[in-house]
């Protein structure tokens, strides 16, 4: 074994690492607010940094498969909210901004939610889509890595589980979010 290979070498090449503990999101639901986990009242139990993924093309030669990077694609992100009626009302906002995409009623979009009256708004620059931040903090709450997901849209808004045997706890749904592309910031 290398002699630098051993506990003080590792404690002096680590910083104490991040903590899962210590993050911050914030975007606009549906350009109409604007909500950050420190300051309106958007209370986030959890969520993720998100993943980057390139698709693999497989391509057969000479009896071996060879493997070549493919296409990028970015899986939906979510969090976990917890629910409050008075102070925040989160989850008839995020509700809100899904069902203005398809009413539950006329099953069309809402208001600038269409294009000229046929079909969805895909105007990036429309309120439609809002763009997101999910940030990880350092141990005095400074931003140390930061991802912005662009044109963001809620494909999701869970339930909110309900049940007597539930004692002790706080009420909590997700926000599931569809993106084109994500950009490191910090």
């Amino acid at each position: 074994m290398p002699n630098n290979m051993n506990v003080d070498t590792f404690k002096g090449q680590f910083d104490g690492g991040s903590r899962p503990n210590r993050y911050q999101i914030s975007g606009s639901i549906g350009g109409k607010q604007q909500v950050d986990a420190s300051v309106a009242g958007l209370l986030v139990r959890a969520t993720s940094m998100p993943a980057v993924t390139v698709g693999i093309m497989r391509v057969p030669f000479r009896g071996r498969v060879v493997k070549i990077p493919g296409d990028r694609t970015y899986e939906e992100w979510t969090f976990t909210v917890y629910d409050s009626f008075e102070k925040t009302e989160m989850y008839n906002n995020f509700y809100n901004w899904n069902n203005d995409f398809s009413d539950h009623v006329t099953n069309t979009p809402e208001g600038d939610y269409t294009s000229g009256g046929v079909g969805v708004n895909l105007d990036p620059s429309a309120d439609v889509y809002q763009d997101w931040v999910v940030a990880q903090l350092d141990m005095t709450g400074n931003p140390k890595r930061c991802t912005t997901l662009k044109n963001c849209w809620p494909t999701n808004v869970s339930e909110i589980a309900l049940s007597y045997d539930s004692a002790d706890t706080i009420a909590e749904f997700t926000v599931t979010f569809a993106y084109d592309y994500l950009t490191p910031d910090c």
